[in-house]
């Protein structure tokens, strides 16, 4: 059985194998296999969406305090979220000149926010889904003048003070944005696992949850104001950060 300090290393190998998954996604860019490199960038996503729940269970911050879990975190999550779909957009030619830049300033700057999410368990502001925006794009086959309008357009919402809902901690809806999001997650995978008519229709029913997500998130913005983030961590408060 493990040690509680080697399950907190452990934890920590776990968030910075994202990078591996990161790297390989990004070898299959260049390589011009788009279908491969999303299935590695959902593997970079999965590992995200899992390390934050370990560190809990694990209790990293008690045993393995020399790494801060929450700087390991934003390291990944911009080479993963931001700079790979990024750069991926901008070698598969899917942008218009120089719109590449904006993702990347404005999501280094939002990942540094230290008021990026608030007390009620939301983003404060566009949380740089690059992956996902990228996915879509993809499959959309739009004009690369209205995918630069749209990746203009978020990366000025990773800036502005909306809204926007963590499916795993808001509480409003949150079991159905659970349940929605893991349906999403299979939709996605299957739909990239092949090229026929079923998987076409998975991917098509998998537009159901982006349009629930920013519904929802900007439907909830519109209700009140948001309850700033606290400047610092609480004494004990969990450090791993989780998307």
């Amino acid at each position: 059985m493990l040690s509680p300090r080697l399950k907190a290393w452990s934890v920590h190998l776990f968030t910075a194998s994202g990078v591996l998954a990161g790297v390989l996604a990004l070898d299959r860019v260049q390589a011009h296999d788009i279908r491969l490199a999303f299935w590695w960038m959902m593997v970079a996503v999965f590992i995200d969406s899992a390390d934050g729940t370990l560190a809990r269970r694990w209790q990293v911050l008690r045993y393995a305090p020399e790494i801060d879990g929450r700087r390991l975190d934003d390291m990944v999550d911009y080479f993963t979220w931001v700079l790979l779909p990024v750069v991926a957009m901008l070698w598969w030619g899917w942008l218009p000149p120089l719109v590449w830049a904006a993702p990347l300033v404005c999501s280094a700057l939002g990942m540094a926010n230290s008021q990026a999410k608030t007390d009620d368990d939301y983003f404060l502001g566009f949380p740089s889904l690059w992956n996902i925006v990228a996915l879509y794009l993809w499959r959309w086959h739009l004009p690369v003048v209205l995918n630069g309008a749209i990746v203009l357009t978020l990366s000025l919402c990773v800036l502005l003070p909306i809204r926007f809902i963590y499916p795993s901690k808001t509480r409003f809806l949150r079991r159905t944005s659970m349940v929605l999001m893991t349906l999403w997650g299979v939709l996605v995978l299957y739909s990239l696992t092949g090229t026929g008519p079923s998987h076409e229709l998975c991917f098509r029913w998998s537009n159901l949850f982006p349009v629930y997500y920013l519904g929802l998130s900007f439907w909830l913005h519109c209700q009140d104001k948001p309850v700033p983030a606290r400047s610092g961590s609480e004494p004990g408060e969990e450090r791993v950060h989780e998307r």
